[in-house]
């Protein structure tokens, strides 16, 4: 394994990353080598303790069929814990000392593969009431006649996963220095359409949010007059001027909708639909990730809008069970 470096080469790598703290893109520019040569280095120092590669460490062993058995088990029981604790928990049930990196060469072999958990804000007691109440009169609308809406970015990091985070909400501060490709929209959808897809190329404020409503929305107003608009109660969404602007095309503004309650935006999912296209279909460059989304805004049925919407009420019950805290599902 990465033969080429010498032994005082890779031991400032692993002094590079766990003494001064750079991520292996900047150690792999620093040697110099291939990044994949960086994070091979280090993850044989983690289960080492060394930076050469030694005999015995059990890289091609092989699992019967019995041991792939409970190893799945172990796998599908604890499905947020390391390679390293995998290995420990198999150890304790079959006496099998399996080191960590054949862990995760069977996870990925059985069919495992690694995502970023939903996160949701939290919410404070007030707005929990403030969920119930919208549930309580709202549990059994059809939502045939509400336009839902919302911005949202679509981000690409540097191991080319995609994620979607609400457009003006601050990164976590792990991926900030990941993010290659970001593409900025803002959409909406009914229960027969959708609006046009309006990409974000400024910071939104009380101007450019009428702005938004405008593009995405010019085109359609004549079948959306006595309709209802929900937004996720960003401050530039309630001012006089985007109330105005929705009122003097007859859409109401729905002032009671909870802020901060993504479960009952139905173009949420949406976006997730979205999301899971552009990551299928693997964008490589900004241009290419900006016509992606447009793509699967297009290409996203109908059906599949309306099958959301329909979920809200169900969204509103569970809610109600849960006394305006979030949902279970």
């Amino acid at each position: 394994m990465n033969d080429h470096l010498s032994v005082g080469d890779r031991w400032r790598i692993v002094s590079l990353k766990f003494d001064q703290g750079l991520n292996a893109h900047t150690i792999a520019h620093h040697i110099p080598c291939h990044v994949s040569t960086v994070y091979n280095i280090i993850n044989l120092y983690q289960e080492t303790n060394d930076v050469i590669e030694r005999d015995g460490r059990d890289r091609h062993m092989l699992l019967n069929d019995n041991e792939i058995h409970t190893l799945r088990q172990v796998l599908f029981r604890y499905p947020n814990e390391t390679s390293t604790s995998i290995a420990n928990r198999f150890f304790e049930r079959t006496g099998l000392n399996v080191n960590p990196r054949t862990i995760r060469r069977y996870r990925l072999s059985l069919g495992f593969h690694p995502v970023h958990p939903r996160t949701q804000p939290r919410i404070s007691a007030t707005r929990a009431q403030q969920g119930l109440n919208f549930c309580l009169s709202h549990a059994s609308d059809r939502c045939h006649q509400v336009i839902f809406s919302d911005e949202k970015a679509f981000e690409i990091d540097v191991s080319g996963l995609v994620y979607y985070i609400p457009n003006g909400r601050r990164r976590p501060t792990h991926f900030q220095s990941q993010v290659q490709h970001r593409v900025a929209v803002f959409g909406a959808v009914w229960y027969d359409g959708r609006s046009d897809l309006v990409v974000i190329h400024d910071c939104t404020n009380t101007t450019t949010y009428v702005q938004y409503l405008e593009a995405a929305l010019d085109a359609h107003l004549n079948r959306l007059r006595q309709y209802y608009f929900i937004h996720d109660r960003p401050t530039w969404a309630h001012t006089r001027l985007a109330h105005d602007w929705l009122r003097n095309n007859r859409v109401r503004c729905t002032d009671t909708y909870p802020p901060v309650s993504p479960d009952l935006n139905a173009v949420e999912s949406v976006w997730s639909w979205m999301n899971r296209y552009v990551q299928r279909n693997h964008p490589r460059s900004q241009q290419h990730l900006e016509r992606l989304v447009k793509q699967a805004w297009n290409a996203i049925p109908q059906n599949a809008i309306r099958g959301y919407i329909n979920h809200i009420s169900t969204i509103c019950n569970q809610i109600i069970s849960n006394n305006g805290w979030e949902s279970i599902g």
